[in-house]
Parts: C-alpha cells; sequence; structure tokens
C-alpha cells in the first residue's frame, strides 16, 4: 500500500520526466505499482487533476487545425495551450479509468463515469498537510506555465504576493518577508 508522500514523489518523478520517455516511465513504474494497488490509477489521477484544475486558461488544450487538417507534433495532435508532462499523464490516466469503468457492460459507462467524477474526483478529500503540499506543487506549476509560455509577473503581482507576508511575534501577528520580495526582483 502506498503512502501519501509516495504519489507526490512520483508526480515530482513525472514532472521531471522527458515527454518521450514517459511511456517508459508509465511501462516501468506506473504498471508495476498499479498491479499492487487497486486504486492507484484513480488515486493518482485524482491528485493529478486537482494540480491541473484552474491552472489551464479557456481555449487551452483543444486541437490544433491547420489548413483544414489537424496538426501533429512529435507524432501526437497538437494541442492549443502549455502542455506539462502532467498533461499528458492525466490524458492517459483518464483513458484507463474509462476502459476499466466500461468493463463488461459499456452500456452504463456515463452513469458510472458521472458517479466517479461526482463521489471521487471532485471531492478532494486531503489531508491539510497534504493539501498544501499539492498546493505548492500546483504554484510552481502554474509559474511553469507562465514561464514556458513567455508571460511574467507584472510589478504589483510581484509585490501583493501572499508569500511576501509571513507570521512575525508582533501585535498584528503579520510582517512583510523582505527576503522573498528582494529575491522576486533578482531573478529578472
Amino acid at each position: 500500500m502506498l503512502k501519501p508522500e509516495d504519489y507526490l514523489n512520483i508526480i515530482e518523478e513525472i514532472r521531471n520526466t522527458d515527454i518521450k520517455s514517459l511511456d517508459e516511465y508509465v511501462e516501468k513504474v506506473i504498471n508495476p505499482l498499479r498491479l499492487e494497488n487497486e486504486n492507484f490509477i484513480e488515486k493518482l489521477y485524482k491528485d493529478i487533476n486537482y494540480l491541473l484544475k484552474g491552472i489551464d486558461k479557456k481555449g487551452d488544450h483543444e486541437l490544433v487545425i491547420k489548413n483544414g487538417d489537424l496538426a501533429v507534433e512529435n507524432g501526437d495532435l497538437k494541442l492549443t495551450g502549455y502542455q506539462s508532462r502532467l498533461h499528458s499523464l492525466s490524458m492517459w490516466l483518464h483513458t484507463e479509468i474509462c476502459k476499466k469503468l466500461i468493463g463488461n457492460n459499456p452500456f452504463n459507462f456515463m452513469k458510472k463515469m458521472e458517479d466517479f467524477e461526482k463521489n471521487y474526483l471532485n471531492k478532494p478529500n486531503y489531508t491539510p498537510e497534504y493539501k498544501a503540499k499539492l498546493d505548492k506543487i500546483r504554484k510552481s506549476l502554474k509559474k511553469e506555465r507562465q514561464l514556458n509560455l513567455g508571460k511574467q509577473e507584472s510589478f504589483w503581482e510581484k509585490i501583493l504576493d501572499v508569500d511576501n507576508l509571513e507570521l512575525k511575534p508582533n501585535v498584528a501577528g503579520i510582517g512583510i518577508n523582505l527576503n522573498n520580495l528582494i529575491d522576486k526582483f533578482r531573478k529578472e
């Protein structure tokens, strides 16, 4: 049985894997873990879905059409927006869950999928510690997306960032983390 920390480690490993070796990673790491842990695919999909929710903009991950034909990139259909390795794995996990839900009776697939989304996927029943770690990864995914799409934080986004605040033993209990603020302006 895997611990929650193991799922976080897998997510970080996936983020650091080349896209071309993602298939190899699935074959060597994910499939053996899947055989040992009954709900591994569902749990990993839920965590990745939580991470990716709210990161993408409207219109991202739609098929690119050039000259009336679907565009192909590196042997795959090209999609709009930024495509991380977690996005690619998320699509594979979704397909695997669909295969499992279809099972022997494909006629009630839609009902099973709706139940899965409503009763499992959209209920983030994480512990506060685990949720904080997922939120930290989500924040780094947002920054990765901005960097890869060439967007930078504005001056006011850097100043008004919540990370600049920290708890202090003073009357109000809140202070400004000047080191964090200075680091943001040094990165440019």
